[in-house]
């Protein structure tokens, strides 16, 4: 009996480490993609995303594991606040002069009341911010979009 249960749990630890392997291989192939995320504007992730898309679109039709609803939902969440936390920074230190406020944690945190003084920053240069922005959701949506309609035309995909 015990032996059985062991068998049980050495099984299940095994699929367990070969899960996690996969799932490791599948997103560090997404690195160098979600990089932008994190340290460019909203034009230099607009122009990865149709190769983050299609990254993505070969997870969902090859990975043994991570092809799962929750998780391609999990990563589709964490994709998309991470280019809504981009933005948000982008907008607030396009000009160098933004003030920064503490925050209750003891960070800093970027005051956005600067952006409604034209005299500090003009309106016509915050509209072309905020223009990159929307470029940016307008962009994703339609890379979204298209990539799911290619799923749905290929044969046997989910």
């Amino acid at each position: 009996m015990a032996l059985s249960n062991w068998r049980t749990i050495e099984l299940r630890v095994t699929e367990n480490l070969n899960e996690a392997k996969d799932n490791v291989k599948y997103l560090q192939t997404l690195e160098r993609y979600i990089e932008p995320l994190y340290e460019g504007t909203p034009t230099t992730i607009k122009e990865t995303l149709p190769v983050l898309m299609n990254s993505i679109k070969m997870i969902h039709t090859v990975a043994r594991y991570y092809n799962t609803d929750e998780r391609m939902t999990g990563l589709f969440v964490r994709i998309t606040n991470q280019m809504i936390l981009n933005c948000k920074r982008y907008i607030l230190s396009f000009k160098k002069s933004v003030k920064l406020v503490p925050t209750k944690k003891g960070q800093q945190s970027q005051d956005d009341s600067i952006l409604w003084e034209n005299d500090i920053i003009p309106h016509e240069e915050l509209i072309e911010v905020l223009k990159n922005c929307l470029s940016l959701h307008e962009t994703y949506l339609y890379q979204y979009d298209f990539t799911k309609k290619r799923l749905e035309s290929m044969p046997k995909t989910k």
